[in-house]
């Protein structure tokens, strides 16, 4: 028995004497609420007069009385460790570039004058833009407002991501300092609430998993990072990310890669190559500098080859196509096609009637699968209820469309595209006052639906 933490020796003292612990409590002349504390493990080193209190009123043999005063000895004399000691958060990136306004967007959505109440922040964006970065520097920044800091990894572009009760558990765990499982989250929601504390939570992959942590009240702030919009959470300052200025984006590149390997002209095409993608940039510049003989202009001529160049935004484990293949494998079968066939499309951004047309569906069922693309970020919202597919994802979709689909396929979808110009009566690419006589692509009567979740991705229902 003396090998058990104290709050266990307690409790199954307490259990065996068939006390609640308001019955302990009254026995003992100690409150409950300190009871349940050493019971949790909250306070592990009480005062050895309260525990002798707890011994008399337990009545305990002298074995177990020695027992239960040796525990409280052993935690007195052990080492206090943060109640945060299990989830530390990454280390922050030394070159950190940029991302100035999003920082202080965060900051002031967590401390600021008009910070509610536990307050919640969402920083989204696409693969490779580097939320976790923002998050770790942000919380650095934050530091004095919050000392005590939390960082939980909730898998959301991984095949099975915890669900909220384990994620509730595992935070659980750290407050308490020792593995707890069997609470309901409701119990670690009412320890989060009180002190305050920052929980950056990393890569959700649903709101469920937020809102199974989020207190009602108090001062706990939640700082979340996800691929997905997360619409359905209240109450929340969301910061989008958008690619890196030039001028940071080379300033990644300065940071990382030795001056003798690349002139800044040198710089500012890798740059551009790398859409100014952030992980693409720390790929691009690992690679030189892992390599004293190559340049950054070496490093251009094979990121020109189009076909190639996400096979060459590789550095070691780290790869864009990866990052960017993590969030396309979550999308189900219609919005993966219709992501592919949108690279079929030159003009720069997409109106719903022309993705119906590439997919050969009704123009309600487009928008949609759109929709299910633009919650990923794998598609950017455009003026004019129209989307953009860009840059390095764009390069992903070709080479996806090319792997997925017959010459054939991609001819009739080309056609299909084709038919839709011609019959809707804007210019090609823009937006004109007849867009929507799309021929038989036009709109067709939406049948009445409910959303539904089928392993982790949003599912169209029809009702019965």
């Amino acid at each position: 028995m003396d090998a058990e933490p104290l709050g266990q020796v307690v409790r199954g003292l307490r259990l065996a004497a068939d006390l609640t612990l308001e019955g302990l409590s009254e026995a003992s002349g100690i409150s409950a609420r300190a009871l349940s504390d050493i019971e949790r493990g909250a306070a592990r080193a009480p005062q050895h007069r309260t525990m002798l209190a707890i011994a008399q009123a337990l009545d305990l043999p002298e074995a177990d009385r020695a027992a239960l005063l040796q525990a409280a000895r052993d935690g007195r004399r052990r080492p206090q460790r943060a109640p945060s000691w299990r989830l530390p958060l990454p280390r922050d990136t030394a070159d950190f570039t940029g991302r100035e306004a999003e920082l202080a967007s965060v900051t002031a959505a967590l401390t600021g004058a008009r910070a509610a109440r536990s307050p919640l922040v969402v920083v989204t964006g696409p693969p490779g833009y580097g939320k976790t970065s923002v998050a770790v520097r942000a919380s650095a920044r934050l530091r004095s407002a919050f000392p005590d800091q939390l960082f939980v990894d909730l898998g959301g572009v991984t095949h099975e991501p915890p669900s909220p009760r384990a994620v509730a558990d595992r935070v659980l765990g750290a407050l308490l300092g020792r593995e707890s499982t069997g609470h309901d989250t409701g119990y670690v929601r009412e320890l989060l609430a009180e002190r305050q504390r920052l929980l950056v939570l990393d890569d959700a992959a649903s709101e469920s998993q937020i809102r199974a942590l989020r207190p009602t009240t108090g001062p706990t702030a939640l700082l979340v990072t996800s691929r997905r919009s997360l619409a359905g959470l209240d109450e929340a300052g969301r910061v989008p990310l958008d690619r890196l200025p030039s001028s940071d984006a080379r300033q990644v590149l300065a940071a990382i890669i030795p001056a003798e390997q690349a002139a800044q002209t040198d710089l500012a095409r890798l740059a551009r190559l790398c859409d100014h993608v952030p992980l693409a940039l720390r790929i691009a510049g690992n690679r030189v500098a892992s390599r004293p003989g190559w340049t950054a202009a070496g490093l251009v001529e094979r990121l020109a080859v189009r076909e190639h160049r996400l096979d060459a935004l590789t550095a070691g484990d780290l790869q864009i196509r990866a990052a960017i293949r993590s969030s396309v494998d979550q999308l189900g079968p219609a919005a993966r096609r219709l992501f592919r066939r949108l690279a079929l499309v030159d003009e720069p951004t997409v109106p719903a009637g022309l993705a119906a047309a590439l997919v050969g569906e009704p123009r309600w069922r487009a928008e949609d699968v759109l929709d299910e693309l633009a919650d990923l970020n794998l598609v950017q919202p455009a003026p004019g209820d129209r989307y953009a597919l860009r840059g390095l994802l764009r390069l992903y979709a070709e080479a996806e469309l090319a792997t997925h689909e017959s010459r054939a396929a991609r001819a009739a979808a080309r056609a299909a595209a084709d038919q839709w110009r011609r019959t809707s009566s804007g210019s090609p690419g823009q937006p004109g006052p007849g867009v929507r006589r799309e021929g038989r692509h036009g709109a067709s009567p939406r049948p009445p639906v409910r959303l539904g979740r089928r392993h982790g991705r949003r599912q169209l229902v029809a009702r019965s």
